[in-house]
């Protein structure tokens, strides 16, 4: 008898995150309530965010550390969340201004410029879904790290992506059209999808025993 083909792991990566999501969504919607809540203070946003992602990663590896968890990891990444606050920040600024600037110019290359930042721009949301995720998962917390593993990803492995951050984007345009999804654990779905995604890419790519031995050639 021949076993029954396995899903793509894309797929897998999805039903895994879908299961930790359905099995704990009281926990899910607690945090996704605080993480809304914080974004309109707006200050307290990035550490909720990182908190959120802490809370995932956390579930991808069978725990289920709850409201805890996402105020112990808002304070660990206290620093971390608010450098990354600003590099958005700074990014954002960087590709309004050339698709301001180049739309103003009636030259016949501007369009192409234009296209190009708003290129750039899609590049840096998508490896933002990768990035924090990867800093959970990394012995050295370095935040450049996290981004450089998470722009790697997409170029190594673009269908997996696709259909990862397909499914992402699709649960982000839920919750932001309706309000419930968004504070009823729309928030934590998403950090568990990239959780187990890169959580997945790790394994697939050894990634964590060449971090290891990368640190132990250091400390050589």
């Amino acid at each position: 008898m021949h076993s029954a083909p396995k899903a793509p792991s894309s797929l897998q990566v999805l039903a895994r995150a879908l299961d930790d999501w359905w099995s704990d969504w009281v926990q899910m919607t607690v945090v996704s309530i605080l993480w809304t809540l914080s974004w309109l203070t707006v200050v307290l946003g990035p550490p909720a965010t990182f908190g959120l992602f802490y809370v995932a990663h956390r579930m991808a590896y069978g725990e289920s550390p709850g409201l805890g968890g996402m105020l112990e990891g808002a304070r660990r990444y206290l620093l971390p969340s608010y450098l990354w606050a600003l590099l958005n920040l700074v990014a954002a600024f960087t590709v309004y201004a050339n698709l301001w600037f180049y739309g103003r110019l009636e030259a016949s290359w501007a369009p192409l410029l234009q296209a190009f930042f708003w290129i750039l721009g899609g590049l840096w949301l998508a490896v933002q879904f990768y990035a924090l995720a990867y800093l959970m998962e990394q012995e050295r917390k370095s935040l450049p790290l996290a981004l450089r593993n998470g722009l790697f990803t997409i170029l190594a492995a673009p269908g997996y992506s696709l259909v990862v951050m397909g499914a992402a984007l699709s649960v982000a345009a839920v919750a932001l059209a309706l309000v419930a999804p968004l504070v009823l654990g729309g928030p934590g779905l998403l950090a568990l999808i990239a959780g187990h995604a890169v959580r997945d890419r790790i394994e697939t790519y050894g990634l964590r025993e060449r971090e290891v031995k990368e640190e132990v050639k250091r400390e050589e």
